[in-house]
């Protein structure tokens, strides 16, 4: 990464000296271009209006080339000038031009005509050539004026200037290579002293964090993820550890149960009757690990995201109404009364959709004593839709709400009356509302029973 940044940056300096280089060489070269002609064509319209006064003024047209002549002589832009009659006498030219600059190398001319053009010598040297066909006012006569000027000097000049261009890129990329890596490998250092950060963190050192405070705006977001990811890991690392003590503990109880029965019935010869109990036993402890072991299946499957699901528009009532059903012989036996109210539909999984509402319905009746009343509500608010269990029974301690829900945990002593489960039932149900994209609340006050209510989101 940093030799990739380095190269970009690189690459980009270079860019931007070559262009600025060039822009600065087009500038100056079309400007010494266009001062060079403007100057050769100055001077050739003043000869012009020479050539054309009446009657020819000789004097003038020679004095003119003299001057001319003179002033150029110690110039770095000689300028060199024939002046004659078209098929006639020369008037003017400038000492040694018939030598130099020859009439062969003029562009050919109609009448009142003027044209310019470049041309290289043999000796090196390069001239800008104007000619001008020329007529007098009076039709007296045609003359034909032939200006140069030796532009070697301003081509010496580009030369040079293009030279120095080479240089300087040259000179700007060889010190862009080491400064940009430099800096690339300065403004990367955060980024190694992130990875040396979490590079010493490990499954003992998850309270430690990268500290988004410490960095530079830029990686503050990245240092924050960080901080978040290993917030969500020590979480997870927790309730796994948790996990692993409460699925010890839950699993003990059992086989406790099953090897101790086992061995008494084995201390001596037994009548069959009491082998048939022993075995009755162990047939409920075997169930119970049987419904554990479902539970946490079910549980990893969610988490997971393996859990098939198969959404369907259902008639909330009519689920919960089933459910009900299912569960009114034991609602009798209890004497409870068992109710179903409102009216709505829910996109759902009808079998999940069912073991949510089972589980829920069977704690109700677990702790809800004789006489009392367990009610299936339907209800639809703005943006979800309800599905609760309000039970009669006797309620719940507030510092208990916080961890049902939690796998494994059973409120001790208000709710275990010798009828409790494994722990995993709300687990189960909060896990399928998760795969619904749904929740699980639970309103409870004790002595006033208990309301835990599936909350769907309507569509």
């Amino acid at each position: 990464m940093a030799r990739w940044l380095g190269l970009y940056f690189t690459l980009s300096v270079f860019s931007l000296l070559a262009v600025a280089s060039l822009f600065l060489y087009w500038e100056l070269r079309r400007n010494v271009v266009q001062d060079n002609r403007d100057s050769l064509m100055h001077k050739v319209q003043v000869l012009t209006r020479l050539v054309q006064e009446e009657p020819l003024n000789r004097a003038g047209i020679e004095q003119e080339a003299h001057e001319e002549a003179e002033v150029s002589a110690d110039s770095q832009m000689p300028f060199f000038l024939r002046i004659h009659e078209i098929g006639g006498q020369l008037i003017a030219e400038t000492p040694g031009m018939e030598s130099l600059l020859p009439d062969s190398v003029f562009p050919r001319l109609e009448a009142d005509e003027m044209r310019e053009q470049r041309w290289s010598a043999p000796a090196g040297s390069t001239f800008l050539l104007a000619s001008s066909h020329v007529a007098a006012r009076a039709g007296t006569g045609e003359w034909l004026i032939q200006a140069a000027v030796d532009v070697s000097a301003a081509e010496r000049l580009l030369a040079r200037f293009r030279r120095d261009i080479a240089l300087l890129l040259l000179a700007g990329l060889l010190m862009a290579i080491p400064v940009g890596t430099w800096f690339v490998r300065r403004g990367l250092k955060p980024i190694e002293n992130i990875t040396r950060a979490t590079q010493g963190i490990g499954a003992q050192q998850l309270h430690k964090r990268v500290n988004a405070g410490h960095w530079p705006a830029e990686l503050v977001t990245l240092a924050a993820a960080f901080d978040q990811m290993l917030d969500r890991l020590q979480e997870a690392f927790e309730r796994l550890r948790q996990f692993s003590a409460d699925l010890a503990h839950e699993l003990r109880t059992p086989i406790n149960n099953l090897m101790g029965e086992s061995q008494v019935a084995l201390s001596r010869a037994r009548t069959e009757a009491e082998y048939v109990r022993v075995l009755q036993s162990s047939l409920e402890e075997h169930g119970r690990l049987a419904r554990m072991i479902d539970g946490m299946l079910f549980l990893a499957q969610a988490e997971q995201a393996r859990a098939p699901l198969s959404p369907q528009s259902l008639d909330a009532r009519a689920e919960m109404q089933a459910v009900a059903d299912f569960y009114h012989a034991l609602a009798e036996e209890q004497e409870v009364v068992l109710a179903c109210a409102g009216q709505g539909r829910v996109v759902a999984d009808p079998m999940l959709l069912r073991r949510a509402i089972s589980n829920l319905l069977s704690n109700a009746l677990k702790h809800t004593p004789r006489g009392g009343r367990v009610e299936l509500r339907v209800s639809l608010a703005d943006d979800r839709i309800e599905l609760s269990v309000v039970d009669s029974g006797t309620g719940i301690a507030p510092e208990h709400l916080s961890r049902l829900g939690d796998r494994f945990y059973r409120v001790d002593p208000a709710r275990a009356d010798g009828t409790a489960g494994s722990g995993l039932g709300l687990a189960i149900v909060r896990s399928i509302m998760s795969l619904h994209d749904g929740g699980l609340r639970i309103d409870s006050e004790v002595g006033r029973g208990t309301t835990a209510s599936l909350l769907f989101t309507r569509n």
